[in-house]
């Protein structure tokens, strides 16, 4: 029987199977639907929290960890599968500047760097950004990567290991005795398995609660239109508030995101593709002149604060979950992944595990982070 069932093919589901392949375990993954089309495919793929100074230090440990991986992971993918996820450390300016202070504390703290810029310097950073911006915070050291290719690369990489993948198999819920999952109610009926890892995104706390344990945990759903325009149009991605452009090396823009609660419910509409275009010519006029060539949605795992649940089940032997990585999932996968393997191989993990416990309890402050 296979040593470990993986239940959720976003990129974290992807990325645990994968580092426990490599670790030499036998591993098997199953997805409602198709891998990497959810939340991970929707995302923009940068590389860094949104004004990270307002994160709890627990999410901020895990990304400077992943930060460090995440190169070596995509060059890794690039070499072994042919397909490049398109790592590229094109920095991150951030516009709105009312925490200048904070935000350069918290970089002393971290050891990131952040150059606070302004007139010509400004502009020499990013010529496409509206002149009526005349301050800024620059991120050098950020990265993005391109969503679906890292995905596509990760899957092609799970075939390579003799990962089995297992597409529009939805789990139902678990069979379990004396403490132990002995098997899962599948849409393809009954199914053996050995451990269990939850990795099913937005999905995650409902199927969760089949268990007994009850998370704070819900779909948030995030609508991004990109623009086409020429390579070169804009190189640095920028954030202003919760609105952000990245550009990609082909020239495409992504625009993004709204923070939306209305349930499972991934319909675009008119009125975010609106809002969204106008940011984006706010930020950058010259946007205005090209085109709109999709506009699309994703629904994230939202959770209290934005730290995510890592960890075994308080109460089934044999079960770990990942879950609720709200808007930093992509970004926090290598480390959540190496943290998970550890456990459930009994090795080490570079960042202690107490601060993601299921069991955990929230401070009386915790809100959702948007």
């Amino acid at each position: 029987m296979t040593e470990f069932t993986v239940i959720g093919g976003g990129v974290i589901g992807m990325m645990v199977a994968r580092e426990l392949a490599l670790q030499g375990t036998t591993v098997e993954l199953l997805d409602q639907g198709q891998p990497g089309q959810e939340a991970s495919w929707a995302g923009g793929g940068i590389l860094s929290p949104l004004h990270p100074w307002r994160y709890p230090d627990a999410l901020l440990a895990l990304a400077k960890r992943s930060q460090l991986l995440f190169h070596k992971i995509a060059s890794t993918l690039h070499t072994e599968t042919g397909v490049d996820p398109e790592w590229h450390q094109c920095g991150l300016l951030i516009t709105d500047n009312q925490e200048t202070s904070r935000a350069l504390d918290w970089g002393k703290r971290w050891q990131t760097e952040l150059v606070p810029l302004s007139g010509e310097a400004l502009i020499d950073c990013e010529p496409a950004l509206n002149r009526s911006i005349s301050e800024a915070l620059f991120l050098p050291e950020i990265a993005q990567v391109r969503n679906p290719r890292l995905l596509q690369a990760l899957q092609a990489d799970l075939q390579r290991l003799d990962v089995k993948i297992y597409p529009n198999q939805a789990v139902n819920g678990f069979n379990i005795r004396q403490n132990r999952v002995s098997g899962l109610d599948t849409t393809d009926g009954p199914r053996k398995v050995s451990n269990v890892i939850l990795c099913a995104g937005a999905w995650g706390g409902e199927l969760l609660a089949t268990t007994g344990l009850q998370l704070p945990l819900e779909p948030v759903r995030g609508q991004m239109i990109i623009i086409r325009t020429p390579p070169g149009t804009l190189t640095r991605v920028v954030l202003h508030n919760n609105r952000y452009l990245i550009p990609r090396r082909d020239g495409r823009v992504l625009v993004g995101s709204t923070i939306e609660r209305c349930g499972f419910n991934k319909q675009t509409t008119a009125g975010a593709r609106e809002e969204l275009l106008k940011s984006a010519i706010a930020l950058a006029p010259q946007l205005a002149e090209f085109p709109i060539e999709h506009h699309w949605a994703g629904l994230r795992p939202g959770s209290p604060n934005g730290v995510p649940y890592i960890g075994p089940h308080p109460e089934i032997h044999n079960f770990h979950a990942a879950l609720g990585h709200f808007r930093n999932g992509l970004m926090l996968a290598p480390a959540t992944a190496e943290m998970v393997a550890g456990m459930v191989t009994g090795g080490s993990s570079s960042v202690p595990a107490t601060p993601y416990r299921l069991d955990r309890e929230l401070p009386a402050t915790a809100q959702h982070l948007s």
